[in-house]
């Protein structure tokens, strides 16, 4: 594995785990209805934007694609990587994009974010975002919540509300 998928893959592990440590039972729910927004914010932001402009702590609404090439889920969690739209789900070659090319692996890295929707006590839910939320890979969605940076620098996103583009 090159440099390029170690890193690639460290982040999103790294990602992934933060707040994800709840060693509580993961459960199957419907859709959560007052998780979705009725109407598509028009604020919204690419993620690379985000990711330049967004300060600890700030109110965000991010526009992005779930996956693309990546996947995008924390299995049994409601998280989940939000890649910019504008980075396309295809490689150069005319091949699919995926975490298996170094071109596309940087592309990922640099183009995206971890969005968290948390409990009470500021955890992971433990319940997988395709069933809390209803989405698929590739769905283009738009989050609202906030901003948090960690030691490095890294966005990601407390979510509060979730828009689905159909």
């Amino acid at each position: 594995m090159n440099q390029v998928l170690k890193r690639f893959s460290l982040f999103v592990a790294a990602l992934a785990a933060a707040g994800c440590g709840s060693s509580a039972p993961v459960t199957k729910q419907p859709v959560d209805q007052n998780l979705l927004l009725a109407a598509e914010p028009a604020d919204a932001v690419e993620v690379l934007d985000a990711k330049d402009q967004a300060k600890n702590g700030d109110p965000v609404v991010i526009v992005g694609r779930l996956g693309g090439g990546v996947k995008p889920w924390v299995d049994g969690r409601a998280a989940f990587l939000l890649v910019d739209t504008r980075i396309l789900p295809a490689c150069k070659q005319g091949e699919k994009c995926d975490e298996n090319c170094p071109s596309c692996a940087e592309a990922m890295l640099q183009a995206c974010t971890m969005v968290k929707f948390l409990d009470g006590s500021g955890k992971v839910r433990p319940v997988d975002a395709r069933d809390l939320l209803g989405v698929k890979e590739e769905q283009t969605v738009v989050v609202r919540g906030v901003a948090s940076r960690d030691k490095a620098g890294n966005l990601s996103v407390a979510a509060e509300k979730i828009f689905v583009r159909r």
